[in-house]
């Protein structure tokens, strides 16, 4: 993660390991959206479509990127909604967000 204030990556918190801010509140969200994204994995697993895409749609609200898109492109491949799961497929391949 890198911290705001100085640009160091940081792999591990709750402190910035150049400059010392509290990164506490960044990983914590972080952790949250790998939790919904692994939700999203285990819904896609389970055959439970539409609450995948609830739970990339959260994660991609915490921080977009291509992971959660990816999983709601292939809830909606799944529920056969295939102009929402092209839409998903154009943002991840698209050069700006």
């Amino acid at each position: 993660m890198q911290c705001p204030v100085c640009k160091a990556d940081n792999a591990e918190g709750p402190m910035c390991r150049r400059c010392k801010a509290d990164l506490s509140l960044l990983f914590r969200l972080e952790a949250q959206r790998q939790h919904c994204c692994a939700g999203a994995r285990r819904c896609l697993r389970e055959g439970r479509w539409r609450d995948a895409i609830r739970f990339a749609a959260e994660a991609d609200g915490l921080r977009n990127d291509d992971e959660s898109l990816q999983l709601a492109a292939l809830g909606n491949l799944f529920l056969r909604d295939f102009e929402g799961a092209l839409r998903y497929h154009a943002t991840v391949n698209a050069d700006v967000r």
